[in-house]
């Protein structure tokens, strides 16, 4: 018999009914085609499951998508893109302390 799960996952709420013995990781995986959180050795020892729920690193491999109803849940993915734009804003930054030749010259080579 399916329950019912109300998730939050990296900002988007989610409701799905899932068999109770779902693991978190493949409700993320398969349902949600969320694929950076991985299964690596199914053994709860490699950490590549690892998903942050209410700010908690939890291995979504030892966990069923039921324990998290009600839960805020971040994946790799998303912490992956908020590194990127951070890292887009600094060369950003960068680019504006150059000088206004300097700026056309890399550019030119940048596109």
């Amino acid at each position: 018999m399916k329950q019912a799960i109300n998730v939050n996952v990296n900002g988007v709420d989610h409701h799905d009914e899932v068999e109770p013995r779902l693991l978190l990781v493949h409700y993320l995986r398969d349902l949600l085609s969320l694929t950076g959180t991985h299964v690596g050795c199914e053994t709860s020892i490699c950490g590549a499951c690892t998903v942050l729920i209410d700010g908690q690193a939890v291995k979504s491999c030892t966990m069923f998508a039921v324990q998290a109803n009600g839960a805020n849940i971040t994946t790799i993915g998303l912490l992956i893109a908020e590194t990127q734009l951070a890292a887009i804003h600094i060369e950003e930054q960068r680019l504006q302390r150059l000088s206004p030749a300097q700026r056309d010259y890399l550019q030119h080579w940048m596109r």
